[in-house]
């Protein structure tokens, strides 16, 4: 028994640390922090009690003012051994046993009567969602996890004695002299009861889970959420009825509701404080979005071209594209049954047949309307609108829909020398001999599909050679082993796909959905003003003829991004290099209207990028540690995970569960934490564990100006120092290199100097 003080702030039992004292609290106060919960120990409480029937403690126990403690040696074999001769400190072990039981007991209820109001709350919430998506016509969505979600049931839970039987025993001891008591009644009842209070902390942090996880379902950093799918359809309902709407009221006043509920939750305020100033900020935007459209549409006669320039146009299109009377017919026909069908998204037997129908038309129709395009000079408007929307006929897209877009299809907001197509100009471009077809689902690019083929004897060694100058037949290529596939998955909710465009599938206004060349590149300038490297490539430099040998520099290559002709949810980092050519751009592809947030969109896909990247320069060691890289350290992080030593007990069950979203792929998981990287650790808001952050700092480091604004955390601060001594080396080398060429009176060449601009980003 001895007598100390243990300074504020201190953590004094990590979770997961062996306990072989017990303190005695005799001044001050020390916090009891476990997942799901925390309480506060007082003098005449002990430190470390509940953990004495574990081999270790399952909780974190901080001093959070300066303690006087008497400390107790503890070993779970020989704690008869530590009562006697205590007799004094024993009602003061027992008290605080009881005490330390009622505020864990407490916290279960609590915990249990929020999950199933939480859950209630959202399924209410969800079902009045559902509900006015009828009433405005517009396709329900869905968020993330909602299938799996269930009402809270754990597996072992509490028996439903305990609580009863220790409040009975705290009574009853309460009138004995506990110093007449048996030491072995003692001993039993403190480890005993120890024991089913780590019982009763597990099902807590198993009920915190749940509550995240309606949470994350609620409101996430990334995929569809509850909100986002409320925000959606409160900016229709503002287009349609105006923001007095009694429809509109009630969605905000949900909405409302929701971010109080989420407030209240035990999650990290600061980290709901950014995310709630986001999404009140969309919110407004959507009202306003909503307003704006409605105001427009009043006036749309004097705006927009007449509706009767589109009337009939499925005939005009079938026209153009010439083919069988027979495929017209059919198409006509199954264009109309889905006109008429009240649930085009439907998963009956007769609704996905139907689909399948009107997609495999749709594409004979597309190419055979392209064929024609490539050899006359001038394409219709209304053509002009299939290429590059997938539209078909004016009353399936909407009268609205079709004259907005017959107004934008001569003038598309695209750039194909800044790197962004609308997919006629990309299939232009391939007809055109300015890009390389694309590979196919199986990774093969032409010449390797064509050597496919004539391997299974479809052609001829010499058609194969005729083939790989043929542009017309690279571009049927692109079209039939590419487009669909492609189309389908931007699209992004593959059960429910058709091509064909249809009002169904338009949740925001279109003129807000809009991919642009400006959208992108904006998007793009603000990734790499802070990952400076994100499309950065090595490249090797030589120039003999002024002493400079060998040297790897770095260059921007920026993406192509291809806009596929739907109203999609997603994007898609389709092939990282163009042949084997490493300097070359990669290709990613978007829905040409964009439902989702094309910022999240992009930083996804430029995680993607530096996974596949760094997987096409490493080749087959890519997770090898022994060459080390972002693959191969991030690979052998989330392998070995549950062995380091560096991550807490609460940090693995996270990696556990973020694993379990990113559906055990460790590629996923990459991309998960490069998004937090990007919109919340360059901000200085923390939300990777240690490990994770310093594996992408060191691979995908910040800009200067966002390594400065950083230094003053210390959870960056070393690791700034670290990158600035790596990179110091680099400048110096550099420099010397550069003074040795004036030295001898040579020129600088501007890719040295490119690459020194590089190195002090």
């Amino acid at each position: 028994m001895t007598t100390r003080e243990i300074q504020q702030g201190q953590v004094i039992f990590q979770s997961g640390q062996k306990i072989n004292v017990l303190y005695l609290i005799v001044k001050g106060t020390a916090s009891v922090v476990y997942p799901g919960g925390c309480y506060i120990l007082h003098s005449g409480d002990v430190i470390g009690l509940c953990s004495a029937g574990c081999k270790v403690a399952y909780a974190e126990y901080r001093a959070e003012e300066k303690l006087t403690v008497i400390g107790y040696s503890f070993e779970p074999e020989r704690i008869k051994e530590m009562i006697d001769g205590n007799s004094d400190a024993i009602r003061f072990f027992i008290s605080s046993l009881f005490r330390q039981l009622k505020e864990i007991f407490g916290n279960y209820r609590r915990l249990k009567t929020e999950c199933n109001e939480l859950y209630d709350h959202f399924m209410i919430s969800y079902q009045d969602y559902m509900r006015l998506c009828g009433k405005y016509n517009i396709v329900p969505g869905e968020p993330d996890g909602y299938k799996e979600l269930e009402r809270l049931s754990l597996e072992r839970d509490m028996p439903p004695w305990m609580r009863g039987y220790y409040s009975a025993l705290s009574q009853m001891i309460s009138a004995w002299d506990v110093r007449k008591v048996e030491n072995d009644f003692v001993s039993g009842m403190l480890l005993r009861a120890s024991t089913d209070i780590h019982t009763v902390a597990v099902l807590c942090g198993q009920m915190d889970e749940y509550k995240k996880n309606i949470c994350q379902i609620i409101m996430n950093e990334e995929g569809t959420n509850l909100l986002e799918l409320l925000i959606s359809l409160y900016g229709k309902a503002v287009q349609k009825e105006g923001p007095e709407a009694e429809d509109v009221t009630a969605i905000r006043r949900n909405m409302n509701e929701i971010m109080m509920r989420l407030e209240d939750q035990t999650i990290e305020k600061p980290v709901y404080g950014d995310e709630k100033a986001i999404y009140e900020k969309r919110i407004e935007e959507a009202g306003k979005q909503g307003e704006r459209t409605r105001s427009t549409e009043r006036i749309w006669g004097e705006e927009l071209p007449d509706a009767g320039v589109l009337k009939d146009s499925l005939t005009a299109i079938l026209s153009y594209a010439g083919c069988s009377e027979e495929l017209n017919e059919a198409f006509r026909e199954n264009v109309k049954n889905y006109k008429l069908s009240n649930n085009k998204n439907g998963t009956e037997d007769d609704m996905r047949l139907l689909r399948q129908k009107l997609t495999k038309e749709f594409y004979q129709i597309y190419i055979a309307a392209f064929k024609r395009s490539i050899k006359e000079g001038e394409t219709p408007q209304i053509v002009k609108m299939l290429f590059n929307f997938g539209y078909v006929d004016e009353e399936l897209a909407g009268i609205e829909n079709a004259r907005y877009l017959y107004s934008i299809v001569n003038h598309l907001p695209t750039a194909p020398e800044r790197g962004v197509y609308s997919y006629y100009e990309w299939l232009r471009a391939v007809y055109e001999g300015k890009k390389e077809p694309s590979r196919n689902e199986f990774d093969l690019d032409y010449s390797g599909y064509l050597i496919e083929q004539r391997k299974t004897g479809n052609i001829t060694r010499q058609e194969e050679k005729e083939l790989l100058g043929d542009y017309t037949a690279k571009v049927i290529y692109e079209l039939e082993n590419v487009f669909p596939l492609t189309n389908k998955m931007t699209y992004g909710r593959v059960s429910t796909f058709c091509p064909v465009f249809s009002a169904h599938n338009v949740l925001k206004p279109l003129d807000s959905t809009l991919v642009s060349a400006d959208k992108v590149e904006l998007t793009f300038d603000n990734i790499c003003q802070k990952d400076f490297g994100a499309y950065c490539r090595e490249m090797l430099f030589t120039a003999p003829e002024q002493g400079i040998v060998r040297e790897f520099l770095n260059i921007e290559v920026r993406p192509d991004v291809i806009l596929t002709p739907n109203i999609g949810v997603r994007g898609v980092m389709w092939q990282e290099i163009e042949g084997k050519r490493r300097t070359t751009p990669a290709r990613m592809l978007s829905s040409i209207f964009q439902m989702e947030d094309l910022t999240l969109i992009l930083t996804r896909l430029t995680g993607e990028f530096r996974w596949e990247m760094c997987k096409r320069v490493q080749g087959a060691r890519w997770n090898d540690l022994s060459e080390r890289s972002l693959t191969s350290e991030y690979f052998d992080y989330i392998q070995f995970y549950r062995r380091n030593n560096e991550l807490s007990a609460e940090t693995k069950e996270k990696i556990k569960n973020d694993m379990g979203r990113a559906r055990n792929s460790i590629k996923e998981m990459f991309v998960m934490d490069y998004v937090l990287w990007i919109l919340y650790e360059s901000n200085g808001s923390p939300r990777l564990n240690k490990v994770a952050r310093t594996i992408l700092f060191t691979y995908c480091s910040f800009s200067a100006a966002v390594r400065e604004k950083l230094k003053i955390n210390p959870l960056y601060r070393d690791l700034v120092e670290r990158y600035d001594i790596r990179m110091g080396q680099k400048r110096h080398r550099m420099d010397n290199l550069c003074q040795k060429l004036r030295s001898m009176g040579k020129a600088i060449p501007v890719e040295i100097e490119r690459e020194k601009q590089y190195l002090y980003k």
